[in-house]
């Protein structure tokens, strides 16, 4: 008897070390969230998404109060229904078009937002630009954004951004490190859903973890354990549809059988992008973002960039979106060209800040304002007939 006494007193006080030990982790989730804000969460689709309601000061680059709407994404909260005299605009992306290294009103979709207020096309109605963006995703987590959110907004027009310094990893499962994430590869040339995100539920299970260890609720992590291990993940079905982020292969033809079916693969899920817009009746625009070193304002640093690299052409990957537009019958506007020369004509930095290096990272005040206009501009006249509104380039 005295040792089952024993025994049940030291299982008890086992029992309340856990349960102190995890009062206390749950304390210091919430204290981090509060002074070191995370605006992540893990998405069952996508790897992970923003947040909803989140919201913190970021100042690892840039200076900005960020805050995440109820729906999951940068900007004001938007009714599902859209209003008969509005003209809505999905921007789809990742960091560069999330943006949280400025203010909201400073980014590239806010500013498009404002200029397409004054495209004769849209007289009298209401725009509004909605940023999906989403840091770290490749093209394969923005088709399932525009499947899964984007599409229930009713957009006119949807725009994906291409930002070639990493796209094109992100979206190979050979070469992208970070496997949290839905792959694609060509079988007879259709999409086949690949990688352990869609075959491995214990791998799922995974990704939760990392993605929502910070949600400030670890009850909520153990449910959404049990509901990942209850629940399989499903393949999706044609009905139910120097910078270390910059990979430099990206400024050459590819050499090797992994970049040659990565850029099939983006080529690919560029195009579904643009298949499933316009299916619900959406103008699409393909814009390719540019890197750093292409707009440079000085010539002969990003002359020496190409000759260390051995690059003959810096666009090259924004040529290769553009003939792909041509082929296919797409708009495509492509930035870097412009910025650069607007850059080396003010000798300006369209990157970097004040705590970051200037000219490299993701784009200041001034870089987002050049590319929002640029973006409405190529938008207006699309819808006014100088540009071609069915895509062709």
């Amino acid at each position: 008897m005295e040792l089952l006494k024993r025994a049940a007193a030291n299982l008890a006080l086992a029992l309340g070390g856990i349960i102190i030990a995890l009062l206390i982790a749950e304390a210091a989730l919430r204290i981090a969230n509060h002074w070191y804000p995370y605006f992540f969460c893990f998405d069952p689709a996508a790897g992970w998404s923003l947040r909803p309601g989140a919201s913190g000061y970021y100042d690892r680059e840039g200076d900005a109060w960020v805050s995440i709407n109820r729906d999951g994404f940068r900007g004001p909260d938007r009714p599902r229904f859209k209003p008969a005299d509005t003209f809505r605009v999905a921007m789809l992306g990742d960091s560069y078009t999330e943006a949280i290294q400025v203010p909201y009103d400073q980014t590239f979709s806010a500013v498009a937002e404002r200029e397409l207020a004054g495209c004769p096309a849209l007289k009298g109605k209401r725009v509004e630009v909605l940023d999906f963006g989403v840091d770290g995703y490749g093209t394969a987590q923005e088709l399932v954004t525009l499947r899964d959110r984007a599409l229930a907004y009713a957009p006119d027009a949807v725009v994906l951004a291409i930002f070639l310094g990493n796209d094109i990893r992100n979206n190979s499962v050979v070469l992208e490190g970070d496997r949290c994430r839905p792959f694609y590869a060509l079988d007879d040339g259709r999409l086949t859903p690949v990688g352990p995100f869609f075959d491995s539920s214990s791998f799922r299970l995974w990704c939760m973890a990392r993605f929502d260890y910070r949600d400030a609720a670890l009850t909520d992590l153990l449910a959404e354990s049990w509901t990942i291990l209850r629940h399989p993940p499903r393949a999706p079905t044609p009905e139910s549809p120097t910078e270390r982020a910059i990979n430099y292969n990206i400024y050459k033809p590819p050499t090797d059988k992994a970049w040659r079916d990565a850029w099939d693969v983006t080529d690919a899920l560029i195009k579904q992008v643009r298949d499933e817009s316009v299916e619900h009746h959406a103008r699409f625009l393909a814009v390719t973002l540019d890197t750093g070193v292409q707009v440079l304002p000085d010539a002969v640093a990003r002359a020496n960039f190409m000759h260390r690299q051995g690059i003959n052409d810096l666009f090259y990957p924004d040529e290769h979106i553009e003939m792909l537009g041509r082929k296919e019958g797409f708009a495509v506007l492509a930035l870097a060209p412009q910025l650069q020369k607007y850059a080396s004509e003010h000798h300006v930095y369209l990157h970097g800040f004040k705590n970051t290096p200037m000219g490299f990272g993701h784009w200041n005040a001034q870089g987002h304002r050049m590319a929002g206009k640029l973006i409405a501009a190529r938008l207006c006249a699309m819808l006014t007939g100088a540009g071609s509104a069915d895509g062709a380039h």
